[in-house]
């Protein structure tokens, strides 16, 4: 019967499960002793570590940069920003002149062109007025004033008072009133008659740029001898033209 050889030599030796140094521990070395391992220290739960405090480096101040040197005048003037506000400006006004002065060229013109060629309203039975309230008002207002100057007579001044009232005609009225005077003249002044008119109402009938026909209602009063007063009430057509020397008697009718 044949024997069982026995393995020869040492065991081999198993790993221990969970060893935390798997490569085995380091051998010691004959002669030197090893030195002890530090034992890591582990902070508190939630406490920092606080690295080590270092020195921090020297800080060196930097030397201030050069200063430029100053920009000559030329540079100066090229660096100024250009004013275009003012300039802006200028030309807005000056805009807004222009067109203003346009404008007003443009009115002056169409209203001499409408007072050049327009045409003169004239007076009809459906329209006697073709003028303003303030134009015929002075004509008529001149028309009462005449005819209380030319109808009021008196024997004691009748030739200056005839005067008076030529002045207020125009030299074709005058010529007939003188005369109309005239004829009378010896009979009035031998009866010292007196004649006083008062200018009731007065209304404009007709009027134009040129004559105006205004009708006056007068009250007349007539004295003879200084006895006798008679009192008649009339009216009176008169119309009056437009001259250099103002509003002029060119006509009277009695009714």
């Amino acid at each position: 019967m044949a024997s069982t050889p026995r393995p020869s030599g040492r065991r081999p030796v198993r790993p221990v499960v969970g060893s935390r140094n798997p490569t085995g521990r380091p051998r010691t070395v004959a002669g030197r002793s090893q030195p002890p391992a530090e034992t890591p220290v582990t902070p508190p739960v939630g406490q920092p570590i606080d690295p080590p405090s270092a020195p921090p480096p020297p800080v060196e101040e930097a030397a201030p940069p050069p200063e430029p040197p100053p920009p000559s005048p030329s540079e100066r003037v090229s660096e100024e920003p250009p004013a275009t506000g003012g300039t802006v400006s200028g030309v807005r006004t000056t805009l807004v002149l222009v067109i203003a002065i346009v404008l007003l060229v443009g009115v002056a013109a169409a209203e001499g062109w409408f007072l050049w060629l327009r045409k003169e309203p004239v007076v009809s039975a459906d329209r006697p007025v073709v003028t303003g309230e303030v134009a015929h008002r002075a004509a008529v207002e001149a028309a009462s004033q005449a005819a209380d100057e030319i109808v009021s007579t008196s024997y004691k001044n009748y030739d200056d008072q005839v005067d008076q009232a030529v002045a207020k005609m125009t030299d074709g009225f005058a010529a007939k009133y003188r005369q109309t005077a005239e004829d009378v003249r010896d009979q009035f002044v031998r009866a010292k008659k007196e004649v006083q008119v008062e200018v009731a109402a007065e209304g404009v009938v007709r009027a134009d740029e040129s004559q105006v026909q205004a009708l006056l209602f007068l009250n007349q009063y007539v004295t003879t001898n200084g006895k006798h007063t008679a009192y008649t009430p009339y009216r009176a057509l008169v119309t009056v033209v437009d001259t250099d020397q103002g509003w002029l008697v060119s006509d009277i009718e009695t009714k």
